[in-house]
């Protein structure tokens, strides 16, 4: 029996009721003026690019949210299904920042490798961490982390601490771009295992702990 056009029926109904489209677009537009701005006089308004990756960090861990965890979550769709189908979200947001980046690209540093990498491993710490967040039980985990995320991330892109050695934002052609590459790839590893650990034990079958199981006499 070919349930196909039923389950892909299901998948996109789940997917425009649990997307936050709205939201989601209305940070791309914010996003985008960023960029554009940072393009225009990116010697003066560099931090502004840090605030946006703040605000990639807090969208895409928004779109883990659950408002009807205790429903949802006692479904037939396991944890890893609905994670998947929110994951377009965030990827559309990550689509969005690399498309502005390169078409923005001449006025910007010539290392758009490292750029656009920034804005997908924003998404996936921000995804990752609230992924988490949701196998424990938390419902609506995205929330708190987007508070926080947009004025650390920002403050961290205008103060630049430890730069020389950590060169998170790196800014002038003279900083070590292979080594912030090295490092946002390193981040965003980490925040991919994070995500795959938390919805792999969130999966594991769990064993009920009234059902005592005695040996064969």
């Amino acid at each position: 029996m070919n349930d196909g056009p039923g389950h892909l029926g299901g998948t996109l109904r789940y997917l425009v009721a649990a997307t936050h489209w709205s939201l989601l677009a209305g940070s791309g537009l914010i996003i985008g003026a960023g960029v554009a701005l940072v393009a225009r006089w990116p010697e003066a308004l560099w931090p502004v690019h840090g605030t946006a990756l703040g605000l990639m960090v807090g969208m895409a861990a928004v779109a883990v949210d659950e408002r009807c965890a205790t429903v949802v979550d006692a479904s037939p769709r396991p944890l890893w299904w609905r994670t998947a189908v929110r994951s377009a979200g965030p990827l559309a947001l990550v689509l969005f920042w690399a498309t502005a980046h390169w078409a923005l690209r001449a006025p910007l540093p010539d290392r758009l490798d490292v750029l656009i990498l920034q804005g997908a491993v924003a998404c996936g710490i921000g995804f990752g961490l609230a992924t988490a967040a949701r196998a424990s039980g938390r419902s609506e985990p995205g929330v708190t982390l987007a508070a926080a995320a947009v004025p650390l991330v920002a403050g961290a892109a205008l103060a630049r601490p430890f730069e020389p050695d950590l060169p998170l934002f790196p800014v002038w052609p003279h900083e070590d771009w292979d080594r912030a590459l090295l490092i946002w790839t390193v981040l965003g590893t980490a925040a991919a295992l994070v995500a795959a650990r938390a919805l792999w034990r969130d999966a594991r079958p769990r064993r009920n702990p009234g059902v005592t199981h005695r040996p064969d006499r």
